[in-house]
Parts: C-alpha cells; structure tokens; sequence
C-alpha cells in the first residue's frame, strides 16, 4: 500500500489547485474557531459556528479525492498495480486510508489544541457534541470515497484473476508450434451494456513465443480482448486464462495501454519509482536501479535521458509511448501485450519499436500486439488474427501470405476503397 500513498503524495504535490484547496480551509476552520474563542457569543450561535469549522474540513478535503478511481483506471494505474502482482484490495484500501487521514488528523487537532489553550470552547468540544462535530469531516469524505468507488470504481470490481495451470488442450489450427500454449480463450463473449455484445463466442489459442497480431476496424473489440484475458474485465461467458505452469505470475505480463500506463501528473522518474515499490519483493527489494536511471541501456535505447524529470503529460506522445514501453519492460516480461504501439509516433520512434519486438521475439518473449499498422505487423508478427463483427473472421500465419500485398488484402478484409468521391470535384 505504501506505493499508492507514495503516488497520491506526489501527485498532491504537483497539483497547485489542491494544495490552495488544502490551505484555504485550514485558514477557513481556523478562522472561524479563533473567532469563536475571541468573542462573547451565546452558547446559541457558537455551537452551529463550532460545528461549521469542522464541516468547511470536511467539504474542503472531499474534493481531493473526486475521480481518483476514474484517473487511475484510464492512466493504466489499475493494470499496472495488477501486472505487479499486488492483490487487488489493496489499491481501494490505500485510497481510503489516504483520504480519510487527513480529515481525521485535522478535526482531532482543531478539537484538542484550541480547547486546551481556550477554557471557552471546551464546552464545545466535549460531550457528545464535541465528538459529533470531529466525526463530521471523517463522514464528509467517506460519503465521497463511497459514492467515487461506487461511481468510477468499476475497474477494481471487475478484475479477475486470468493465471491458470494446466493449458495444454485443444490449440487451433494456426497454431501448430509444439510449445506450450501461453493463452487460451474459449467462447468468450463480453459487453459493456446488455444483450450487446462487443466480442461472442471467441475461440484463440497463443503459444509460448509467438509474436501475434490482433487487426481489426475500430470497436471490434481489440482492446476489450486484451483487458478480458489479463483480467481486467471478467468475461459473460467463457473464459480467457494465461498459462500459469509458463508464466508464474502476473510479474511477467505486461499490458501497454493507450496512456502508457504512465500516471499523466508524475515525471517519468517518479512513475519508475512508484512500480519499484510495486513490484519490491523481500528477495528483490530494488528491481532496477533507480539512482542510475539514465545509464539503463533500455532508457539508452529509447533516448529518455533527458525526459526522466518530466511530467508524463508534458511529453509528446511519441516520447511518451516510448516511456510507456521503457517503463513495463524494465522489469523484465514474458508476455507483452501492446495496444496500438505506433500509433502517433515518429519513423524513428516506430522503427525503434519494430527492432524491440524482432529482439524480444528472437528472445522468446510471447508478444501480443493490436496494432492498424499493417507494415510493423508483417515484419514483427508471425501469425495475425482479425476481429470483425465481434468474432475472429481470420486467422492465418504471416508466411502463408505470397507477399505483403496479399497481407493487406487479407488483413483489411477486401475492404479498400479506391477512387472516392467525397464531393470535392467542381
């Protein structure tokens, strides 16, 4: 847990916003005890302004934690916190205790200090009362940590675990390598509203060391297809199950998603800071050399020297792609699962990522990629599948195509347009 309270504190530490928030209604409760204790006022009208200091605290700390579940989920915080292989309770845990510390650190300062130095307001802050207007900034924000989890805190929820022992059954036939199988899918169907299903009755084998390349037109499930076999959404029906007697634990999957499963308010340093306590072990306390980051050959490679200190969000998204990569691939994956790894990204950069797979392919490493790329695809992969229609229509190896003209047919399905009139023509 200590890793998330590390990465709420940094990202606190860069919101200016929230700091002003902070201050402001310290400076409010403060204010309005000390003008309590400073004047005569009946016990009538010091009682509801008493009680008020303690709800500004309440009402001024609930906002810092509004869409902190929404923001980890998209920045990949969720995927990462489970690639770790940390259990999964944990994150909403360290959530809560994060936000109500603060309020009940500060409730139990305003209700002791003061009244030890002021006779005046012991009255106030004893009895019943006393004890009704501490509790009202804890209530505050748990009310809103409830209704953020309830509201945003759907990719916790719905996390499963995919690590399964035993996969030796039933590989297809594209599949005719003798190693063991690394994925299985079978008949997986799963939606996000009901009775419309984004993927149905999906059948895929993947065995250990084979570069596959999941195409298909936008919304045909790609993405769902990867978050289903990693667990990040548990399916309707069927299974998806990653080979557990291969890889031994979520540690040697990495899933790259579409923010890089970099926290967008953190520099690149403190986002490999915050997965070196995720991923710390007692047998392995530091898992990569955090104070010689730049000397890292993979940091080399990816020409990040210069952006280590730099927030995530103020990188391009070609740099920010390649720290994405960096960062999973630090520690060391067996499986990889890349969402669209070119797209928006330089020829340098994508050239840069097309060496990486063809390394990490000859190494042995199983490596998924959806990708519209189809060049990237026919030099890295060996074997695509297509999505349409929520089923898999295709499903070939690279060498059984004549040459890459006949991929591309086959791989966009028959589907090119030529000659389009879009109205133009005077």
């Amino acid at each position: 847990m200590h890793a998330v309270f590390y990465k709420n504190l940094i990202q606190l530490r860069h919101d200016p916003t929230k700091l002003l928030v902070i201050g402001l209604t310290i400076i409010g409760s403060a204010a309005i005890i000390a003008l309590v204790a400073g004047t005569d006022l009946t016990a009538r009208l010091a009682s509801p302004l008493y009680q008020c200091a303690f709800a500004i605290i309440g009402v001024g700390l609930a906002p810092l934690i509004v869409d902190a579940f929404r923001d980890d989920a998209a920045e990949g915080v969720i995927a990462t916190l489970r690639a770790s292989g940390q259990a999964t309770w944990r994150y909403p845990v360290a959530q809560l205790v994060t936000a109500l510390l603060p309020p009940a650190v500060l409730s139990l300062l305003f209700a002791t200090v003061p009244a030890s130095l002021v006779p005046s307001l012991r009255p106030l802050a004893g009895g019943g009362q006393g004890v009704a207007a501490t509790l009202t900034p804890v209530l505050i924000v748990a009310a809103t940590y409830l209704y953020q989890l309830i509201a945003h805190g759907k990719a916790i929820f719905m996390t499963t675990d995919t690590l399964d022992h035993g996969i030796t059954d039933g590989a297809s036939d594209a599949t005719t390598s003798t190693a063991p199988l690394a994925i299985r899918v079978r008949n997986l169907t799963f939606g996000y509203k009901r009775d419309r299903p984004v993927l149905e009755r999906i059948d895929l084998d993947v065995p250990e060391g084979q570069s596959l390349g999941i195409l298909g037109y936008n919304g045909a499930g790609k993405t769902t297809l990867f978050s289903l076999i990693t667990g990040l959404l548990r399916p309707w029906h069927g299974s998806a199950a990653i080979n557990a007697d291969v890889f031994h634990s979520m540690r040697d999957v990495f899933q790259l998603t579409e923010s890089g499963n970099l926290a967008m308010t953190m520099t690149i340093r403190e986002n490999l800071r915050f997965r070196a306590m995720l991923y710390a072990t007692r047998e392995n306390p530091h898992p990569i050399d955090l104070e010689h980051l730049d000397a890292l050959p993979m940091v080399r490679a990816f020409e990040l020297q210069d952006q280590l200190d730099k927030k995530a969000k103020e990188l391009s998204t070609g740099l920010r792609k390649r720290a994405g990569i960096m960062a999973g691939l630090l520690f060391d994956p067996k499986l990889i699962l890349l969402d669209e790894p070119t797209n928006a990204v330089d020829p340098i950069t994508r050239q840069l990522l097309i060496d990486l797979m063809r390394q990490l392919k000859a190494d042995g490493r199983t490596i998924l990629t959806i990708t519209h790329d189809l060049g990237y695809c026919w030099q890295v992969a060996d074997r695509v599948v297509v999505l349409d229609d929520r089923r898999i229509v295709r499903d070939r190896m690279v060498a059984g195509f004549a040459d890459e003209d006949a991929f591309r047919k086959a791989a966009t399905l028959g589907r090119e347009r030529d000659h389009v009139d879009f109205g133009l023509r005077k």
